[in-house]
């Protein structure tokens, strides 16, 4: 083998991101979305700093406001009653103060 095929080989092969085989191993694809129960999701995320929202889930679906205070809301995030629902979640001086989810569909 030329030396140039092995030396692209040995670059390709370290320069390949690890994240490739950790997503193969514990088997969710890049940009899937986990799906939490009310309870997980509340003892999870309540009273947590919008810094920790925006790490955890991404940019909310959208954004919206509540009698003044910042409401986010999440689609199909959370699993109750055997269905998909929204997820809103209102923000008081930066941390979320409450959550209620909604129905699919009503956007």
């Amino acid at each position: 083998m030329p030396v140039k095929v092995i030396a692209f080989i040995f670059c390709t092969l370290l320069l390949f991101p690890c994240t490739a085989w950790s997503v193969e191993e514990d088997g969710k694809k890049p940009n899937e979305k986990k799906i939490y129960t009310v309870i997980e999701f509340e003892s999870t995320f309540m009273n947590r700093k919008k810094e920790d929202l925006l790490k955890a889930l991404g940019e909310p679906d959208l954004k919206s406001e509540h009698r003044g205070h910042e409401v986010w809301q999440y689609h199909r995030i959370i699993k109750e009653q055997g269905k998909l629902w929204d997820q809103n979640i209102l923000f008081n001086f930066g941390r979320v103060n409450q959550m209620w989810g909604t129905p699919t569909g009503r956007h």
